[in-house]
């Protein structure tokens, strides 16, 4: 018997372990596998990138937003891992009036994300596995901290989009993965604000961090940055969790001394 709650504090229980996963949060399908669960993924969205042989073999369910519900209900999946930020609510709900189970997750810090590769493996029925990978991710978090600061106490705003300007907002996982890598952040603001970047000059913003995802930042946007240094950085590194936390550390070492890429 598996007994689970979701972040919205719904709660699950399972005769068995699901053995049909739709995953529709691209951090977690990579999770999935590295908790030896890749056979039992059924269905993922066109940005579950990683590893990237599963877009070839398993069904394509649309992106995050918007996913196809009947190809989903084709699928006849014992459980749907979404996320709240990442999913449409309407989608998930479409699921589960549908008689599809939804466990969906709300990561806005570093504390939860540890967390959450534990409470994944109850639900899956690989507790023992989850919970390996949150002692590792943690342990390897920690003793990152003590060899390298690569925020050097900076005052850093992050951009998610362009035109408009939108940032990562106090209460999203980002800024709580700066806080620990030792930046300042900012905004003071929830969710993911529109502020332009004469704000940010104003606001003595000391570092602004372009990533490669959501919005695909090049070299060629750091000339819209005047007035604030600016770096191009690996958005997986900030945003997402699940597994790929355990490959963080490494990064920010890698580039000790250097400014991270």
């Amino acid at each position: 018997m598996i007994n689970a709650v979701d972040d919205r504090g719904f709660p699950f229980h399972f005769d068995r372990a699901p053995l049909r996963i739709v995953s529709l949060v691209p951090s977690l399908t990579e999770t999935l596998v590295d908790m030896g669960l890749e056979d039992r993924i059924v269905g993922l969205t066109k940005f579950c990138i990683h590893p990237d042989h599963l877009r070839r073999e398993r069904t394509r369910v649309g992106g995050t937003k918007g996913v196809r519900v009947d190809v989903i209900l084709d699928l006849r999946p014992d459980i749907v891992i979404a996320n709240l930020e990442e999913n449409d609510a309407q989608d998930i709900m479409a699921l589960e009036i549908a008689g599809v189970p939804c466990w969906v997750c709300d990561v806005r810090t570093v504390e939860r994300a540890f967390r959450l590769l534990s409470d994944m493996g109850e639900l899956l029925g690989v507790s023992e596995k989850g919970s390996e990978l949150e002692q590792k991710a943690r342990e390897s978090w920690r003793e990152g901290r003590q060899l390298c600061n690569p925020g050097q106490n900076q005052l850093a705003a992050y951009a998610v989009w362009r035109d408009p300007w939108m940032w990562a907002g106090h209460d999203a996982y980002i800024q709580s993965v700066l806080q620990w890598w030792g930046w300042r952040t900012w905004p003071d603001l929830p969710r993911y604000p529109t502020i332009e970047m004469s704000q940010v000059v104003k606001a003595g913003v000391e570092m602004v961090l372009l990533p490669s995802e959501p919005f695909p930042f090049k070299e060629v946007h750091r000339e819209e940055c005047k007035g604030v240094p600016s770096q191009l950085v690996d958005g997986e590194v900030f945003s997402w969790y699940g597994s790929r936390m355990l490959k963080v550390p490494k990064h920010f070492i890698g580039h000790k001394g250097e400014k991270p890429q």
